[in-house]
C-alpha cells in the first residue's frame, strides 16, 4: 500500500503498527476515497522524512509551529475541503493531519502523549523509553491502575498505559468514555498490576500519572474490587 521508506519510517520512528493504517483504509466505508488516503499519508511522511534530519533540539521544544507541520496541515485540509461532506472520509483525514502534524511538532513524545483515544487512531506502541520522562519518581515495584474492557482481562492482551492513581484508571474505565456509543458500563473493569521501574518506558506524574509498560513484564494482574 505504501512505499517501503514510508513503510519503514511509519514503524520504526514514528512507533505506530502499520496494520493499525492499512486496516482502517482498507474499510469497505473509505474504498472511494483509499486512493486519497493513501497520497496523504505518503505526502505526510515524506514531509516528516525530509524534516527529521533538521529537526530541532532539545526533544521539548517549544518553537512555533514549523513549516513542515504546516504543509502538513494545508494539505490535510485541502483533501478535506475536495471530497466534501462525508464525515467518515474526513474524520480519518484529520486524525492523520493530527498524528503526523503532532510528529512533526516534537517527534514521538509528542505524537505518543497527544493521541486522540476517543475515536480512532493509529496504534502507536512503544519499544523503548521515551524522553523526557520522570521514571526516577518511581518506586522499585511499581503498582499500577488501568481502566478498560472486560476483555482485555479475559484475553490477557493488556494495552501499555497504565497509571499509578486508582482514581485515574476508574475515571477511564467508567467516566472517560461513556458517551462513545461502544461504551457498556458493565463490560468495563479496573486492573491492578505490579510492574518493574527498570522495564518502564515512559512515565508522566504531573497529570495523569500515566507509565507506560511492555505488557510482557506486568505481574499479579487481578481486578479492582
Amino acid at each position: 500500500m505504501f512505499t517501503n521508506e514510508v513503510a519503514k519510517f511509519i514503524t520504526n520512528s514514528m512507533k505506530i503498527e502499520l496494520n493499525s493504517i492499512v486496516d482502517k483504509l482498507n474499510e469497505v466505508e473509505l474504498k472511494e476515497f483509499k486512493a486519497d488516503l493513501i497520497e496523504l499519508v505518503e505526502y505526510c511522511v515524506g514531509e516528516l522524512i525530509s524534516y527529521e534530519p533538521n529537526r530541532v533540539d532539545p526533544v521539548m521544544c517549544l518553537s512555533n509551529q514549523n513549516s513542515t507541520e504546516d504543509a502538513i496541515n494545508k494539505y490535510a485540509l485541502e483533501l478535506a475541503e475536495r471530497i466534501g461532506d462525508h464525515e467518515k472520509v474526513n474524520e480519518v483525514i484529520d486524525t492523520l493531519r493530527h498524528s503526523f502534524s503532532c510528529f512533526a511538532y516534537n517527534g514521538l513524545h509528542q505524537l505518543y502523549t497527544r493521541q486522540e483515544n476517543e475515536r480512532w487512531h493509529p496504534s502507536v506502541v512503544l519499544t523503548e523509553v521515551l524522553e523526557p520522562n520522570d521514571i526516577e519518581t518511581l518506586d522499585e515495584a511499581v503498582i499500577l491502575y488501568r481502566g478498560c474492557d472486560l476483555v482485555e482481562y479475559e484475553s490477557k492482551n493488556f494495552g501499555q498505559a497504565w497509571s499509578t492513581s486508582k482514581d485515574r484508571a476508574t475515571d477511564f474505565a467508567y467516566r472517560h468514555y461513556a458517551s462513545q456509543p461502544w461504551f457498556e458500563r458493565k463490560k468495563r473493569i479496573v486492573l491492578k498490576a505490579v510492574y518493574p521501574k527498570d522495564k518502564v518506558l515512559f512515565s508522566d506524574q504531573s497529570i495523569e500519572f500515566e507509565v507506560v509498560v511492555d505488557p510482557d513484564h506486568l505481574a499479579k494482574v487481578e481486578k479492582c474490587t
